[in-house]
């Protein structure tokens, strides 16, 4: 029998683990992997969280997926360059740091909040790094980077100096997206869209000026009260109006109101959409002209705020100008749009702010206007309408999508500034061409996306009005031309600086301008100024590669992240790298999903589904998490981490535990028949091990083989499921259990026991060092099992100090006529057990019926099988038998079928070599073949056992520590057969009467053997539908009621919902009961199963039956379900339940309030009359039974006669029909007749 220490619970995990934890650091680890200069180098470049806060179950994925990969790529046989890294510098961080000392930034300068920000990010930073240190992350944790880091910013500025001198990087006056609140420029990628956004949106006329212009279009009519109809979402732009757009190919209409003589100029594709709004709606108009958009770019207008008639405004063309919404003019703020900036450079349009950079209205000279709230509806927008009066036609309140500071969640405005810029357009193509030549994409599909989105992106502002970053190292004239001053000298005495004073501080501190600048431009100083804005922190976090990869050729073997990060670290990452050197800093691109809740939401402390990683490891929380571990938590993430949104739940993580949870047992039962193998002495030989043993060799290579496709390119999830699939199925299902008779029964030096522990240790070796960068710590504590197993004296090394074991050349491929004999054999296999149905394979014997063809090929297989010298000496049959895992094959003719047709259960098998089998089964219960037992007394095991009987006792459950077994008991066997206990409701005639009835019915439905707490499948016929049936599984809550009218309850949970049926359990209209799972509760009614969590009694409808070994006793599962729901309101707590874990009330306060709510039940002496059955009348109700039972057995026996006999009628019939119907010519002649 098996034995190991090995443990097969996994109770306790996180202690073993933090003991292999400190048995074997990855510090130790990471040291000795350095030193193995002979290996090439893989590459892992770390994207740097932000250092703003703690770590959450996004960075625990993230860092697990990378500690996964790099892991496997050191058993795979390189060295690991992977430094982690934080990203330091930004606006969260600044305001954090602040908020945490209760400061306001423009009470403070910068020198302070600088000190005050790189406090916190360090402090945020240790905490993130010993966190992530606890989770065993494989790196260097003696060189990780920091954006703050003298060394990373003198790289920074060298990168821009760099960039600058391609002419990539320029200073321009643009419209770009301005924070408000932080009073800040912000990048596309630091934006959220708010769909629920409402803004004021206005219809506004601007009057025409009456020239000729205007005339020329529309001749013989008045032009006093001519207006271009605009619509627009941003009122408080109009502030700073400079012209008016049409689309020259839209036809626009001159619509006149006679009631007031005013005309209004709209496209006319767009009249439609605004006859909803007055005075369309409810005036009367007509149609007086119409005119191309080309024809309206003469015709001028006045400013709709300042109202000056003197002053007039052009009519543009624009291809922006579209027909979804509005009237077809758009009015032209190019200060605050990116398209309407385009157009002023076209037009030689004025460039004006309408706000400041707080957000207020800038409009000196009107005072009702002037520092307004431009976005408030109540300040700056009521004063723009009560400001324009009669010339607004209609507003209302428009909910659509806006941009939001994605940090502050407030809305952002399009501001014009100086800003500094990338020149994307000119990147734009060689980004694209690197994505798609140079990089490989993981997994597959977001190259295209990536792709899209690096050929739209827009200019990149890189420049932050901020103070807590690394200063952009440029001066300014002072003058009013404001030129921009920057030089190589001035760069490398910047970097001097910097190097000996340990950090850029000083560009703030220094109070002569020539401090910041060499001797050389000393004299320049006076009329120089030096640049207030800092880089973008994109821009810090994606010049990584240049600080981080030099040693190699700057480009790293992979970047692994989210996939929010097309648009933000990659893309950033990809821009710089083709500036600097026209190619990515990534050759490959692994990209993961965001965790998501168990309703798919995204986790958000607002709402309060935030799972910390701490409770998914070590258990607890709102979602009540198992002890996991992290074998179990990485596992999870493998299988999770390639979805776009991956689940984190109790129940996700409960999967991943039980399929740990097998795994381990699967190599526990491996390792436990390798107690006495030691490799040097017992292996075997390739060309000596049997079929079975050569083909599961050969199946080991095949997944191996797949593993390592799938790890190498990156589909770690398909890997493990291929790897997992296999244990379970192909190693567990059928190999362990078609060697367990020659490990338990053969000679311990048996060729064929070695052969079998020879391909398991294979196994176990090589598949423990496959699960090993998935599950670190059970393939540790495996390895050392394996270790002390083979006698080794030196120290136990780290799994990790290995490489990968593969399997020699002859066993990766097999034989053409193996193969083809497996094939065979797993088809006969596959059909033998469909036939079985629930009977026990061992119990059976197997009947082939052959043609003379199929004997032939049949002792092929034969021949295949018995080959190897190690199965010389077995019976014809035995190496079949021991694949099939039966009792006993047998071989017939084909012609021999028509005299053995009273053989029960014949199919077929669609092969040429099998015609027909048929399963002879074992009638008693728990009867063994005389063979089996004698073959069992033979082998050392049954020698050492006393005595001439064989017992073999039942296996007990590992999997459930709850389950125990119980003596079945006629009360709750037959409890539709108990009287009503209560003497005054009883009627013995009548129970009579009623007992022939329900044995009637159990004469035409099998009625089997079940109890409260078994799962049940209940087939039923629809009334309504002569031809359907309905199937209900679920778990057994209750039984009631008597004789009958006795029924019982099925709870099961679907989509969420907790279903219920009741069965009358004699209702003829039931077809079909299966006892899915036989077993019992402590509490003989299990109601309080609907207060309890969904997973108590939630079952599968394709669930498969629990088989129980013969003769065993009933389980009793003795599991405690925790309830609910308040005690105030089900009271629970006064039933005397056993089998639940009452919520927060104590069992005796329950007892309490009970005794006194019924305090007359202490009294009570008719209470157990009232509820038992007594002893005579139980007798005589159980000498019915078994009397019905025993009539029942003899009533199938003899239908099963009836049948056969009838079967052999209908064929004797047929043959004679056959030759009736035959010519006199051809009948059969006697010889007195010739």
């Amino acid at each position: 029998m098996p034995k190991s220490k090995f443990a097969s619970t996994m109770k306790n995990r996180v202690k073993l683990e933090n003991d292999i934890k400190q048995k074997f650091p990855v510090n130790q680890l990471w040291d000795w992997q350095s030193k193995q200069t002979h290996r090439p180098v893989f590459v892992l470049h770390d994207g740097p969280p932000y250092a703003n806060g703690p770590l959450h179950l996004g960075h625990f994925l993230n860092k697990i997926q990378k500690d996964i990969i790099v892991r496997y790529k050191l058993l795979a046989g390189h060295r690991i360059d992977f430094r982690l890294g934080w990203d330091c510098h930004g606006l969260p961080i600044e305001l954090k740091a602040l908020q945490k000392n209760k400061t306001k930034s423009t009470n403070e300068d910068p020198l302070t909040i600088r000190q005050l920000a790189r406090q916190f990010a360090s402090e945020t930073l240790e905490k993130q790094k010993t966190e992530l240190q606890s989770w065993g992350i494989l790196a260097d944790w003696n060189n990780c980077y920091r954006t703050f880091d003298k060394g990373y910013i003198i790289d920074q500025i060298r990168l821009f100096w760099k960039l600058y001198q391609k002419g990539l990087l320029y200073r321009q006056y643009k419209p770009v997206n301005w924070s408000p609140t932080v009073q800040s420029a912000l990048a596309e990628s630091e934006l959220e869209y708010n769909n629920k956004h409402q803004s004021t949106a206005i219809y506004i006329r601007f009057r025409l000026k009456n020239d000729d212009s205007l005339s020329q279009l529309l001749p013989q009519t008045s032009l006093e009260n001519v207006y271009a109809l605009i619509w627009t979402t941003t009122p408080w732009s109009l502030v700073a109006n400079q012209a008016v757009a049409v689309n020259e190919n839209f036809k626009y209409l001159f619509v006149k109101f006679p009631s007031t003589n005013d005309t209004y100029i709209i496209a006319e594709p767009l009249l439609n959409n605004i006859k909803q709004y007055p005075p369309f709606s409810n005036e009367q108009f007509e149609i007086i002209g119409d005119c191309r958009g080309s024809q309206l770019t003469k015709v001028k207008y006045c400013h709709p705020i300042y109202q000056d008639q003197a002053t007039t405004y052009p009519i543009v063309i624009s291809d922006h100008v579209t027909s979804e919404l509005g009237t077809g003019l758009v009015h032209i703020a190019p200060a605050h749009g990116a398209d309407d900036f385009l157009l002023s450079m076209k037009h030689n349009l004025q460039c004006v702010n309408a706000v400041n950079l707080t957000g207020h209205l800038h409009c000196p000279t009107i005072e009702s206007l002037h520092n307004r709230n431009a976005l408030d509806p109540n300040d700056g927008i009521q004063s723009i309408l009560k400001h324009l009066n009669s010339n607004v036609l209609h507003h209302y309140q428009l909910t659509h999508s806006y941009p939001y500071d994605w940090r502050e969640k407030k809305p952002v405005l399009i501001l014009g500034s100086q800003q500094w810029f990338i020149d994307t357009a000119r990147l734009r193509d060689r980004a694209c061409k690197a994505i798609s030549d140079e990089v490989k994409i993981y997994p597959e599909g977001g190259g295209k996306s990536f792709l899209s989105m690096t050929a739209r992106r827009p200019y990149w502002c890189i420049s932050r009005q901020r103070c807590w970053g690394v200063p952009i190292p440029v001066f300014y004239t002072k003058d009013e031309k404001n030129e921009l001053v920057v030089n190589e000298d001035i760069i490398e005495y910047l970097i001097k600086c910097v190097q000996e004073k340990g950090s850029i501080d000083f560009w703030w501190s220094a109070d002569d301008i020539k401090d910041l600048l060499p001797k050389s431009m000393h004299d320049q100083a006076e009329n120089l100024v030096r640049a207030n804005d800092i880089f973008d922190v994109w821009f810090d976090s994606g010049s990584s590669f240049y600080s981080l990869l030099k040693d190699f050729n700057y480009q790293a073997d992979l970047y692994c992240e989210g996939h929010d990060q097309f648009n933000g670290w990659f893309l950033s990452s990809l821009l710089l790298s083709t500036g600097f050197q026209s190619r990515a800093p990534f050759s490959n691109i692994f990209v993961h999903g965001f965790v998501v809740d168990k309703n798919n939401q995204k986790m958000s402390k607002s709402i309060g589904n935030v799972i910390e990683p701490s409770h998914m490891i070590y258990g607890g929380g709102k979602e009540r998490f198992l002890e996991n571990g992290f074998d179990v938590c990485r596992e999870w993430v493998t299988r999770e981490s390639y979805k776009q949104q991956c689940k984190a739940s109790a129940e996700d993580l409960g999967k991943a535990y039980k399929r740990v949870y097998e795994i381990r047992n699967v190599l526990k039962f491996l390792l436990g028949n390798l107690y006495d193998y030691q490799v040097d002495k017992h292996s075997v030989p390739v060309e000596n091990l049997t079929a079975v043993d050569q083909y599961m060799a050969y199946r080991l290579h095949q997944v191996l083989t797949t593993f390592h496709n799938d790890f190498d390119q990156y589909r770690m999830y398909h890997g493990l499921i291929t790897a997992e699939t296999f244990i379970q199925t192909d190693v567990s299902s059928f190999y362990c259990s078609v060697t367990k008779d020659r490990l338990y029964c053969n000679p311990p030096d048996s060729h064929l026991r070695r052969s079998t522990q020879t391909v398991f240790y294979l196994l176990l070796k090589c598949l423990n060092e496959r699960l090993a960068p998935v599950m670190p710590y059970l393939a540790q504590e495996l390895h050392n099992e394996l270790s002390v197993l083979n006698h080794k004296e030196e120290k136990i090394n780290d799994i990790f100090e290995n490489q990968f074991t593969f399997l020699e050349r002859a066993l990766t491929d097999i034989s053409p006529e193996l193969a083809s004999a497996i094939v065979i054999v797993f088809h006969l296999r596959d059909t033998f057990h469909k036939m079985l149905q629930n009977r026990r394979a061992i119990l059976c014997d197997i009947v082939l019926y052959l043609s003379d063809k199929a004997k032939v090929q049949l002792k092929q297989v034969k021949d295949v099988l018995g080959r190897h010298p190690s199965t010389v000496d077995m019976k014809i049959w035995q190496p079949l038998e021991e694949l099939l895992q039966c009792s006993r094959v047998k071989q017939r003719s084909l012609s021999d079928l028509e005299t053995d047709l009273t053989e029960e259960n014949i199919s077929s098998v669609d092969l040429p070599l099998i015609v027909l089998i048929s399963v002879v089964r074992y009638k008693q219960r728990g009867h063994i073949p005389d063979h089996l037992v004698e073959h069992h007394r033979q082998s050392p095991l049954g020698k050492a056992k006393a005595g001439a009987a064989v017992g073999v006792s039942p296996p007990k459950d590992e999997k459930n520590p709850n389950l125990r077994t119980t003596p079945h008991d006629f009360k709750y066997v037959y409890p539709d057969f108990l009287p009503n206990p209560i003497p005054y409701l009883r009627d013995r005639i009548l129970e009579k009467l009623e007992r022939k009835d329900m044995f009637r019915r159990r004469q035409q439905i099998d009625i089997p053997e079940f109890y409260v707490g078994s799962v049940l499948a209940v087939t039923s016929a629809d009334p309504y539908a002569p031809n359907r049936r309905n199937r209900f599984v679920g778990i057994c809550i209750q039984r009631e009621r008597h004789g009958l009218k006795h029924q019982f309850t099925l709870r099961n949970i679907v989509d969420g919902v907790g279903v219920e049926i009741i069965y009358e359990l004699y209702n003829p209209t039931i077809t079909k009961i299966e006892v899915l799972k036989l077993e019992r509760r402590l509490d003989e009614n299990l109601a309080y199963l609907r207060d309890a969590p969904p997973e108590y009694c939630t079952f599968p409808f394709d669930m498969e039956p629990v088989k129980l070994p013969p003769g065993s006793g009933v389980p009793l599962n003795t599991i405690q379900v925790p309830i609910t729901s308040t005690h105030w309101q089900y009271k629970w707590e006064r039933h005397d339940l056993k089998g639940v874990v009452l919520p927060k009330l104590p069992r005796s306060v329950g007892k309490a309030s009970d005794r006194y709510s019924q305090p007359w039940r202490q009294w009570d002496i008719m209470r157990q009359y009232r509820t038992e059955i007594h002893d005579d009348d139980r007798a005589e109700i159980y000498e019915d039974i078994e009397k019905h039972k025993q009539d029942l057995a003899q009533y199938r026996i003899d239908s099963k006669e009836n049948v056969k006999i009838t079967r052999t009628r209908q064929k004797a019939a047929g043959r004679k029909a056959i030759l009736d119907d035959a010519p006199k010519a051809n009948r059969p002649s006697s010889s007195t007749s010739q």
